[in-house]
């Protein structure tokens, strides 16, 4: 599964404000093995057979154990976001129309010919009418890539995207996704309050704040009993880091306003180097002897020193890249001089009043009153579309009137071959210019053409060897 980058990006980063050192990002918690590189050709479960002696105890949960049951069966927690979850219903309709198509595809004698003549061969009793140059590119590419047992990509040239949805446009993606998961989340906090039997007294303003380190959810803005029971009913299996992650997700910088101040305070790159050493070594860093500008192990050994041979470990046995450590350096040897507490941590706090949740110092959010924005960016991306398709019946115009580069190849690969079985006199730049393939479409067009014309006469269906070329291509030899 692929996102085709010039068409449709995703927020920058694992997600958005919570930084990274070198591209490096804060740990996925579905993967306990974030920090190492797989070994090629082994499978998950033989790779986690081989492992677990060098990566240590597992710290995929940072909540507050205390307050994590053993099951979480009958327990309501927050939404799971995956990053391209939201994209799954444009996949989902991507695989079943390409997947129809392949199988048509695969009737014919040749589906890679057959696809590259829907779409480039004018003269092709099954050429596609009425697309745009980019759209038949992508309708190309997608079906090669099914052909070949690959995934279609997500593209906003493709006219499936374009007739099922509209198109695609992330601001547009980030936008409704994030109001989702901010009306899954809504429920699952009153359903889990309902649960846990707590009432929010009428007009409350609570605060839950998320800790960057073990991600729990500290409660405020009612009174310390209160405050108690939600954190026990909201602390459950990754509740936290999942808030912390849509909090992270809602910051409105990514539309181009301000950015409101709790996203910009923290040191970023200080809770990513707590969490890097604690996969490594399940040392709490926070806890740890600071002097001399140097973190100290319980044992009296330098904390960076440990990482460091534990990594080395790790690269020894290709089970991690070399070059990742050196990329965390910088940012722990500025928070060992600084100090741990000398620096800002980065927490997350989001409103909830009402039964809803609603963003802080900002009024382009997802909260109730906070929406009137969504609107906004709407009726732009309808500005959008109507230019696009505008465009489009322009583009459309001039495509009826211009030979496809389908056909200019294959005139000019006409030229050439004429010149080569007729007159024989072909300089060297000229044969260049041609791909002498029996896998290339624009080759095989002229061919047939030259063989309809009886200038050249097929021989074999085994080999093709022309001008001294030492590659031998699967195809068929012939004489002029």
């Amino acid at each position: 599964m692929q996102v085709s980058s010039s068409n449709v990006s995703l927020q920058n980063g694992y997600f958005s404000g919570t930084g990274s050192i070198g591209g490096i990002h804060l740990p996925d918690f579905k993967d306990k093995y974030v920090f190492s590189k797989k070994k090629s050709g082994i499978s998950d479960e033989e790779y986690q057979k081989q492992t677990p002696k060098q990566m240590g105890p597992e710290y995929a949960n940072y909540t507050k154990e205390a307050l994590v049951k053993d099951t979480e069966k009958d327990q309501t927690t927050f939404p799971t976001f995956n990053a391209l979850s939201k994209l799954e219903k444009y996949f989902e309709v991507l695989r079943e129309h390409y997947s129809k198509v392949n199988e048509e595809n695969k009737k014919f004698a040749s589906p890679e010919q057959h696809i590259t003549d829907k779409y480039f061969n004018k003269n092709s009793p099954y050429y596609v009418k009425g697309l745009t140059q980019k759209e038949r590119e992508s309708c190309a590419t997608q079906e090669q890539r099914v052909l070949m047992g690959m995934q279609p990509d997500l593209c906003g040239n493709d006219p499936v995207i374009r007739e099922k949805f509209g198109g695609c446009n992330t601001f547009m993606m980030d936008m409704e996704w994030n109001q989702e998961i901010r009306n899954a989340m809504n429920d699952a906090i009153n359903q889990a309050f309902e649960e846990n039997g707590i009432v929010i007294p009428k007009d409350a303003d609570l605060r839950l704040t998320v800790d960057p380190y073990d991600f729990f959810v500290h409660a405020s803005g009612v009174d310390e009993e209160l405050a108690k029971r939600i954190e026990a009913a909201l602390n459950q299996g990754k509740n936290g880091y999942y808030l912390y992650e849509h909090i992270s997700y809602c910051d409105p910088v990514n539309y181009g306003v301000e950015e409101p101040l709790q996203y910009i305070s923290g040191d970023k790159e200080k809770m990513v180097v707590y969490h890097f050493v604690n996969r490594l070594t399940g040392y709490d860093i926070r806890e740890l002897e600071n002097r001399d500008g140097k973190f100290y192990t319980p044992d009296g050994e330098d904390l960076w020193e440990v990482l460091k041979d534990k990594y080395d470990e790790l690269a020894a046995d290709g089970n991690a890249d070399v070059s990742v450590l050196t990329r965390y350096e910088a940012a722990y040897r500025r928070i060992a001089a600084a100090g741990w507490e000398r620096t800002t941590d980065c927490n997350l706090t989001i409103g909830f009043k009402d039964g809803y949740l609603y963003d802080l110092d900002t009024s382009y959010g997802y909260g109730p009153g906070q929406s009137a924005w969504q609107d906004r960016v709407r009726s732009w991306y309808e500005g959008v579309q109507k230019e696009y398709l505008r465009e489009r019946e322009e583009d459309l115009k001039r495509e009826e009137n211009t030979p496809s580069k389908f056909e200019m190849a294959v005139k000019e690969t006409e030229v050439f071959m004429r010149l080569m079985f007729g007159e024989g006199n072909v300089s060297g730049s000229q044969r260049a210019e041609v791909q002498l393939s029996s896998k290339n479409p624009v080759f095989l067009e002229v061919l047939e053409r030259l063989k309809k014309e009886g200038m050249i006469v097929p021989l074999t269906n085994k080999v093709l060897n022309l001008h001294g070329e030492s590659k031998v291509f699967q195809g068929f030899d012939f004489k002029a």
